[in-house]
């Protein structure tokens, strides 16, 4: 009886057990039976949902656990609140100031060495150069913005002694927006038509605002524009004048026109113009040269506009240089020129030569053929 009764006992204690209380997941490893012949698989159960849970953070290694301010490296750290300033539209020749607010986040002292800015009209200043930790401070950057129209993209480079960030890298943006225009903008000309065959310039105001044109200049004086700087107005249309002898020996350049707008800047027309005659390679360049061997080369003198090419004398600056012979082809002319470099030997001192080859054409024209050349070393 006792027996029994205890078995009662241990019965519904194990039923209280499987059927009361809170649930916990156990996770244990499954025991594999034993592979015998007379074995008889069991019926697999219906799989059970699985939910992918992360592990608890306190199990995760310590390589894997986020960083944190605490776990950050010694030493100083540059920290900017921005690293791209933008001053938007901007007037010509303005001059604005945008400011990097900055602060050290590291455990020693900072020093700001230096600055590195590949534009001069972008200066950042800063009088203080060291700064205690969680110390605070502020690079000014002046900006000048230039007297034409133009879109601004420029890098400062800011060098401290951060270990992780020796160079720092900040951006400046800017727009010039200027309210005066000139049409056209480049113009294309011929020396063998009237005036060069130059059009007239139309100069205008975008905001309807009167102006006044205050000068006007050109590359060598090439090109002159009259004009009245008393007359005020919001477009104006002026007939420039080509001296035809300088733009023959200027043929491109650029025409400048000031106005008294206060958003004008300076305003550009770029021209240029066919020479009479263009010689196929103006630089000769030579190596490997041997002492008083004589080296030739293929050079075309063409005719630009259907003028025919002789040539009436020739000098060489060097006396290394001259023409071997010459064959006309149409309106061209092509000439086989001889180098012939110094027969003695160079020396430490003079290791490579140079020559100048002037020619003077039936037409008054003069052209230039250079040649450099470096001796063969042994």
């Amino acid at each position: 009886m006792k027996s029994a009764f205890f078995s009662v006992i241990g019965v519904v204690m194990l039923m209280g057990m499987s059927g009361c209380g809170p649930e916990k997941e156990v996770v244990s490893e499954p025991k594999i039976p034993q592979a015998t012949e007379s074995a008889v698989a069991p019926e697999p159960a219906a799989p059970e949902p699985v939910t992918t849970r992360p592990a608890p953070t306190a199990q995760r290694p310590d390589k894997e656990k986020p960083a944190t301010q605490d776990e950050a490296p010694s030493g100083p750290r540059i920290s900017f609140e921005k690293t791209e300033y933008d001053y938007g539209v901007v007037a010509p020749r303005s001059t604005t100031t945008g400011k990097f607010p900055f602060s050290n986040t590291g455990d020693e002292t900072l020093h700001i060495e230096n600055f590195r800015y590949p534009c001069g009209c972008s200066v950042p200043e800063l009088p203080k150069r060291d700064y205690e930790p969680g110390e605070s401070g502020v690079i000014d950057v002046r900006y000048s913005a230039p007297a034409r129209a133009s879109v601004d993209v420029y890098p400062i480079y800011v060098y401290s002694n951060d270990p992780e960030t020796p160079r720092f890298e900040l951006t400046i943006k800017a727009r010039v927006e200027v309210n005066v225009e000139v049409e056209p903008k480049d113009v294309s000309l011929l020396l063998d038509q009237e005036n060069a065959a130059m059009p007239a310039l139309t100069v205008r105001s975008t905001d309807g605002q009167a102006f006044a044109i205050t000068r006007a200049t050109s590359t060598d004086n090439v090109i002159t524009l009259p004009f009245d700087r008393n007359e005020q107005g919001t477009e104006f249309v002026l007939q420039p004048e080509v001296d035809m002898d300088r733009l023959e020996v200027t043929p491109s350049g650029q025409i400048q026109i000031h106005t008294n707008h206060p958003n004008s800047g300076v305003l550009s027309v770029r021209f240029n113009a066919t020479p009479l005659f263009e010689i196929s390679h103006p630089r000769l360049i030579l190596q490997n040269i041997v002492p008083g061997q004589e080296v030739i080369r293929d050079v075309w003198i063409r005719s630009n506009y259907d003028q025919k090419v002789e040539i009436e004398s020739y000098t060489s600056t060097n006396e290394m240089m001259s023409i071997d012979s010459q064959r006309q082809d149409g309106n061209h002319l092509q000439i086989m020129v001889k180098i012939t470099p110094p027969a003695d030997a160079p020396t430490a001192n003079r290791r490579y030569i140079s020559d100048e080859l002037m020619i003077t054409l039936t037409s008054g024209q003069e052209l230039s053929i250079r040649c450099s050349g470096w001796y063969r070393i042994n």
